[in-house]
């Protein structure tokens, strides 16, 4: 069985396709699989089918959520990477990543992310993730001690863990799967770790398909549904706040706009019956977990933090 599984949805850019798979190809171990995910564009021209991948063709109508799923249930790895078209990978990348994983408690860790094309303000340093002090509002930041959760292009995650979640979530604009992954973690109390110095480049910017008054309903709907579950450690802040910001007359237009959508958006309460019921599901299955893992603690020893043989081998190759 595989210790990592590398997931690459396809859904437009074909060079920025071909770029990562080259990388994946010359720097990945021999142990690791890779799974291609694609809506019909794939040749598979090179013929990595087989020996050297899994390529998986979907309807083409399936979202980038829906494809990464599929791609969960396909894999055998107990830790997936989402490796998005226009990533470059960096020799040894995952190697202390990986042995961060050893530890049971360990759910998901941020790789950072070169912000070019990543981060909407266009800068050019290292994110890590969203915010957590920030939250439930969604901002990137390169400080690896305040981060929720990871960016899509820097997520490592224990496969048990996303199965727990039921996946990233098909309900939600594409745009916002890997903030509502974050929002999941925060509220179910995950454990996400940072490997500093373990990072990615991504050249290509995701496909965004909402406009800025969009986002900012859509990021207040999110806020809506994850703040009214019992207990929730995230909180709206006053819609007096809000409106006195939109009030100022200190915001660009397109900031105002997504503003706007957010103090609608948080009064829009459309998500949160399905939210509900997917923290509801997770919460069983991390219980579920837990108690397995648990049994597992009382027959093996203990795995090294520092990583296994195998991690070492991949070092020296």
């Amino acid at each position: 069985m595989p210790r990592l599984s590398l997931i690459v949805p396809f859904q437009c850019d074909s060079q920025a396709l071909e770029n990562t798979l080259v990388s994946v190809l010359e720097l990945r171990s021999p142990d690791d699989e890779l799974l291609i995910v694609h809506r019909g564009e794939y040749q598979d021209p090179y013929g990595l089918q087989g020996n050297e991948a899994k390529v998986l063709e979907t309807p083409a109508s399936t979202s980038l959520a829906e494809q990464l799923n599929i791609a969960v249930q396909n894999a055998t790895g107990d830790v997936l990477q989402v490796v998005l078209p226009g990533t470059v990978l960096e020799p040894d990348w995952c190697v202390d990543a990986l042995a961060a994983f050893d530890e049971l408690d360990v759910d998901m860790i941020a790789l950072g992310v070169s912000a070019s094309g990543v981060s909407a303000s266009g800068a050019n340093s290292l994110q890590y993730g969203f915010e957590a002090d920030l939250i439930p509002q969604r901002r990137a930041t390169g400080e690896a001690s305040k981060i929720a959760g990871p960016l899509l292009a820097g997520t490592m995650i224990r496969r048990s863990a996303i199965e727990c979640l039921g996946g990233w979530n098909t309900k939600i604009p594409g745009d916002l799967i890997d903030f509502e992954l974050c929002l999941m973690a925060k509220l179910l109390g995950l454990q996400v770790g940072v490997v500093e110095g373990s990072s990615v480049t991504c050249d290509e910017s995701r496909s965004m398909v909402l406009s800025h008054y969009e986002l900012g309903r859509s990021i207040g709907q999110l806020a809506c549904a994850f703040s009214e579950i019992s207990n929730s450690a995230i909180v709206i802040e006053p819609l007096v706040r809000r409106l006195g910001h939109l009030a100022s007359g200190l915001v660009s237009p397109k900031l105002a706009a997504e503003r706007l959508g957010w103090v609608l958006g948080v009064r829009d309460r459309s998500w949160s019956g399905a939210i509900g019921k997917r923290v509801e599901s997770a919460q069983v299955a991390f219980a579920d977990r837990s108690r397995e893992w648990e049994h597992l603690r009382t027959i093996v020893p203990q795995p090294n933090f520092q990583g296994s043989q195998r991690d070492s081998a991949r070092k020296a190759a």
